[in-house]
């Protein structure tokens, strides 16, 4: 099945690297759609097409830092982040 609109016109791997730092910086709560956006060089539509949401934006971004801290036991906790959480807080 084709995808629908226009071919991204940005580097996903980039975006997302500038929206880790966005997130770094500033957490989860505090980085806002507009300190995203302007960091990853797209428009708010673009980022939903790409990403569907902050909350996935996160988490896909974050996901390569949130792999690297696997617990000892070799398990991944299933619980959700709290509120505010914040990658800095590691």
């Amino acid at each position: 099945m084709s995808e629908r609109g226009r071919p991204r016109s940005f580097d996903r791997a980039a975006a997302l690297r500038r929206a880790m730092e966005v997130f770094w910086a500033k957490g989860y709560e505090g980085a806002s759609l507009s300190d995203l956006t302007a960091a990853m060089g797209i428009n708010s539509p673009s980022l939903y097409a790409a990403f569907g949401s902050k909350e996935a934006l996160f988490l896909e971004a974050t996901e390569p830092t949130r792999a690297a801290r696997v617990p000892i036991s070799g398990r991944r906790s299933k619980k959700p982040r709290p509120r505010g959480w914040r990658s800095r807080d590691f």
